[in-house]
């Protein structure tokens, strides 16, 4: 799905561009969750990340004050020779968002190989729902 076709707050995906893949995430609030990220080329096959280092950062808008970050280096991943890293976000790295409505954030997984060369493989918007 690209981000024409969904409701990512605050970005513009361009239709043709080396731009990353924008997909929307949500959880429920005060809940631990573990999120799965595969980096792909731009073939959308997946990529070794043995060496890389991958951070995912959550931040309150486009060049807000970061609400958490999570880094996973190497020997942490859990597929990587499959391009997969996972990444474990506790209630407490959501405890800002409200507990009584939706709370919108924007997110980025951000892969940095052992040469230093960093890119944005995903990014989107980064919703928290209330508990019901």
């Amino acid at each position: 799905m690209t981000c024409a076709q969904s409701s990512c707050v605050r970005l513009v995906c361009p239709a043709l561009s080396v731009e990353p893949q924008c997909f929307d995430l949500s959880l429920v609030w005060g809940t631990d969750n573990e999120l799965e990220a595969t980096i792909t080329d731009g073939d959308g096959k997946a990529i070794a990340i043995n060496n890389d280092t991958i951070s995912l950062t959550v931040n309150e808008s486009v060049g807000g004050a970061a609400v958490f970050v999570k880094t996973n280096g190497p020997g942490q991943h859990s597929e990587p020779g499959q391009g997969q890293t996972v990444f474990e976000i506790d209630a407490a790295d959501t405890a800002t968002a409200s507990a009584t409505a939706w709370t919108y954030w924007i997110y980025e997984i951000r892969r940095t190989t052992a040469g230093g060369d960093t890119r944005v493989h995903l990014t989107g918007q980064f919703a928290v729902r209330p508990t019901i």
